[in-house]
C-alpha cells in the first residue's frame, strides 16, 4: 500500500484551486502555502478516477481495459517494453500504475475528508460515492483489495474477499445517497459547486449518478447473489435513475492538466479505435458512426477500419496513423464521458429481463437506451434503426496494411437489432448487451465485465495470448496482484490469493461476480 503516499503532496496542490467554508485541520507547515484547505477542494484529486485527463492516467484506467472490452485499441508498447498488454500478460509495471493510479487518486483525499467532515454532509458523501466508484472498477479488475480495514497512513492493509468487498461498498453508498437525497431538495450545494465540473453542485443528479452505480454494482453480482442484487438493484431504481440525456455525466474541465486524455495519446498515435466495435457498427450501419470515430484516410474509399487488439503483428503504433480515430479524440477540450442515461436505461432492461422491478418491461427500457444514445449524440434515424431485423454486426478485414490478412476475424454473433419477444431469454440478453456496449462508448469497464459475466458482447479475441492461464476464447478475467503489494504487503497479498476462485493469483483465475446463476463461469 505504500504506493499511495507519493500521491498526497499531488492532493494538497490540487486541493488550493477553490474556495469553500469546511476545513481540515493544519498539515502543511510551508509558509509559502495555506495552512488549511477546504474539504471540498480535496475532491478534485479523488474526481480523476470518473476520467482521468492527464495522459498517462487516461492509459492506465480510461484506455488500457478498454481494449479487453473491444471499444479502444492499445497500438502502444503499454507494457513498458514488452508489448504483451493485449495478449493477456501485462507486465508487472503496467498492474502497478492502474493499482497506484486508482488507490493514489482515493485515500488520501479521503481520510484527510473523513477526518475534517466528521463523516457528515454532503462533501462527505460526495467522497464516499467517489471512493466507491473507484473501487468498484478496482475490484472488478483484480478480485480482492484492502477496503474496510483500510486506514489513514497503513501501508499493510489487510485485503477483503470480494463479497465483504461489494457488500461494504453498497453500505457506504446507500450512506452517500441518503445524504444525497437530503441535500437534493436544498438546490445547488454551495461547498460542492466550485469544484464539481460534472454537475456545478447539483445534488438531484448526483443523487440520480449514485443510484445508476448501485444498479450497475447490482447487475454486476447479480448471477451470484441474486436475492441481494435484486434488493439493491430495485432500491436504486425506486430512489431514481439517471433518465434523460441532460442527467449524463461528463468531466467538462478542458485546461491546464484537467483535458482530454485521449486526445494527446491518439496524437502519438498510440490509441485506435479497436476493430471489434467498429465492425458491429458497420455491419449494422450504425448512423453513430460519425460520433464515435473519423474516417481512416488510407484509402480513397473511405469508411470507418478499426485496429484488432491483439494484432498477429506487432509493428509500431505509427502503422495505424491513417485507422480510424475516437472522435473524442479529435479535439483535446471534448469532454470526456463519465456515465450516460442509456446505461441506466440498458440496466433496467437486463433487470426487467430478470423478473425485477424496474419500472417498465425490457423491451421498453432496450428501446430508451438506443434512443437516449441516438439523443446524446444529435444523431437521427432511431425508429429505422430499431425497426432493423436483418442487419447483423459485420466482419473484419484489415486491408490498410499489406500482408496483415491474419488480423482478419468473422464476426461469432448474428444478433440483430430489432426486439424480438418471442426469442429466448439469452438471444434477449445478447440484444441488450450488445447495444449497451456500443452505446456507452468509451467505456474502460462495463463492456469487459460483461463479456467475463455472460459471454456478451461477443468480443473479439486477440489471435494469440501469451500468457498460460488465459485462452483467446475466454480471454483475460483479472488483473494479477502487484509486484509492489508483494515486495511491501506480502502477508496480506498472499492471503489475498488464497481467496480467489482457484487460489491462484493469474489473469486466468475468474472473479467471484462472473459466476452464473448455475454455478459456472
Amino acid at each position: 500500500m505504500n504506493k499511495i503516499i507519493k500521491y498526497i503532496g499531488a492532493s494538497v496542490v490540487i486541493g488550493m484551486m477553490a474556495g469553500c467554508t469546511t476545513n481540515f485541520d493544519d498539515f502543511n507547515t510551508n509558509p509559502y502555502q495555506p495552512s488549511k484547505v477546504p474539504a471540498s477542494n480535496l475532491l478534485s484529486t479523488m474526481f480523476n478516477v470518473y476520467a482521468c485527463p492527464q495522459q498517462n492516467a487516461c492509459q492506465e484506467i480510461n484506455c488500457m481495459w478498454a481494449s479487453f472490452s473491444g471499444q479502444v485499441t492499445a497500438t502502444a508498447n503499454w507494457s513498458f517494453g514488452e508489448n504483451i498488454f493485449a495478449y493477456y500478460n501485462a507486465s508487472d509495471k503496467h498492474n502497478d500504475s492502474s493499482w497506484g493510479r486508482i488507490y493514489g487518486y482515493i485515500y488520501p483525499s479521503f481520510f484527510l475528508i473523513e477526518k475534517s467532515t466528521e463523516k457528515k454532509g454532503v462533501i462527505y458523501a460526495m467522497a464516499q460515492l467517489t471512493r466507491v466508484y473507484g473501487m468498484q472498477m478496482l475490484t472488478s479488475l483484480q478480485g480482492p483489495i484492502p477496503y474496510t480495514q483500510m486506514k489513514a497512513g497503513d501501508t499493510e492493509a489487510p485485503y477483503d474477499k470480494e463479497q465483504t468487498v461489494w457488500h461494504a461498498m453498497f453500505d457506504d453508498l446507500d450512506n452517500a445517497i441518503t445524504i444525497l437525497k437530503s441535500a437534493a431538495s436544498l438546490g445547488v450545494n454551495q461547498d460542492l459547486a466550485p469544484v464539481d465540473q460534472f454537475y456545478k453542485g447539483d445534488c438531484k443528479k448526483w443523487l440520480k449518478f449514485a443510484n445508476t452505480l448501485k444498479l450497475r454494482m447490482a447487475i454486476r453480482i447479480s448471477g451470484i447473489e441474486p436475492d441481494y442484487a435484486q434488493t439493491k438493484g430495485q432500491e436504486a431504481v425506486l430512489d431514481g435513475v439517471l433518465e434523460s440525456t441532460g442527467d449524463s455525466s461528463y468531466d467538462t474541465t478542458n485546461s491546464g492538466i484537467n483535458e482530454n486524455g485521449y486526445a494527446i495519446i491518439s496524437g502519438w498515435p498510440e490509441v485506435r479505435a479497436n476493430a471489434c466495435l467498429v465492425a458491429y457498427m458497420n455491419g449494422y450501419n450504425d448512423p453513430r458512426r460519425p460520433a464515435y470515430f473519423t474516417e481512416q484516410t488510407q484509402t480513397a474509399a473511405g469508411g470507418y477500419v478499426g485496429v484488432r487488439s491483439g494484432s498477429a503483428d506487432i509493428p509500431e503504433p505509427t502503422a495505424y496513423a491513417n485507422y480510424s480515430k475516437l472522435f473524442i479524440a479529435t479535439d483535446k477540450t471534448l469532454p470526456q464521458p463519465v456515465m450516460y442515461a442509456a446505461e441506466a436505461a440498458f440496466l433496467r432492461a437486463e433487470g426487467a429481463l430478470k423478473g425485477w422491478s424496474m419500472g417498465g418491461d425490457a423491451e421498453t427500457f432496450y428501446k430508451k437506451g438506443i434512443q437516449l444514445s441516438f439523443d446524446e449524440f444529435g444523431i437521427s434515424g432511431v425508429d429505422a434503426y430499431l425497426a432493423d431485423d436483418s442487419s447483423v454486426p459485420g466482419n473484419y478485414i484489415d486491408n490498410l496494411i499489406s500482408g496483415h490478412t491474419g488480423n482478419n476475424y468473422t464476426n461469432q454473433s448474428a444478433i440483430t437489432i430489432k426486439w424480438d419477444e418471442s426469442a429466448d431469454p439469452t438471444e434477449k440478453l445478447e440484444r441488450i448487451l450488445t447495444q449497451k456496449w456500443i452505446a456507452c462508448y468509451p467505456d474502460p469497464m462495463n463492456g469487459w465485465a460483461d463479456f467475463r459475466r455472460t459471454g456478451y458482447p461477443k468480443i473479439f479475441p486477440a489471435t494469440k495470448s501469451m500468457n498460460s492461464d488465459c485462452n483467446t476464447t475466454r480471454g483475460q478475467r483479472r488483473l494479477r496482484f502487484t509486484l509492489s503489494e508483494y515486495n511491501n504487503n506480502k502477508t496480506n497479498v498472499e492471503a489475498a490469493a488464497g481467496m480467489l476462485s482457484n487460489g491462484k493469483d493469474s489473469n486466468g483465475t475468474d472473479l467471484w461476480w462472473a459466476m452464473k446463476e448455475d454455478g459456472t463461469y
